[in-house]
């Protein structure tokens, strides 16, 4: 199931998706609206482990000034407790972005892989991008698999 979301249709849901396990979302990390319908959906689905996340092609920096402190007050432990295995494509390093994976690395304790695929127009180096990640996995406490992928390059972040 995906979705493409450019306001929160999840916000007025009060139930749960007990047996939900795996979703596939379309998110512009350039609007505030659009991220929070990651997590309207990690509580409407407590059980999920595998999430799939496109960023929309379409995304910009926007007029939302996302930051980490923004993320990290609707990001908790519990929320992503169940998660696993997350996978992020078309990733531009926009600064929503990074600070979703920084906070996804240090909150979520059971997660085992996270895969980052980058958009082949991004904002910063992919090197510079890869010494970040590999400074948000050390920050973290988790054992994650981190891999980055960019066009036919793959590169193992902290190993």
């Amino acid at each position: 199931m995906a979705y493409t979301v450019d306001e929160n249709p999840l916000e007025r849901i009060t139930w749960k998706f007990r047996n939900l396990r795996t979703s596939n979302l379309s998110v512009d990390f350039g609007k505030i609206s659009s991220i929070m319908s990651i997590f309207s959906l990690l509580r409407c689905a407590p059980q999920i482990e595998q999430l799939n996340i496109e960023v929309d092609l379409k995304e910009a920096q926007g007029d939302d000034e996302i930051h980490e402190g923004i993320l990290e007050a609707y990001m908790s432990e519990d929320l992503v407790r169940s998660l696993k295995r997350v996978t992020l494509s078309f990733i531009k390093c926009f600064p929503g972005e990074m600070s979703f994976i920084k906070l996804l690395l240090s909150k979520a304790a059971s997660l085992e892989s996270l895969k980052v695929m980058m958009f082949w127009h991004h904002i910063m180096p992919v090197s510079d991008a890869c010494l970040l990640f590999t400074t948000y996995k050390k920050e973290s406490s988790t054992q994650v698999k981190f891999i980055v992928e960019h066009g036919m390059d793959t590169f193992d972040i902290g190993s």
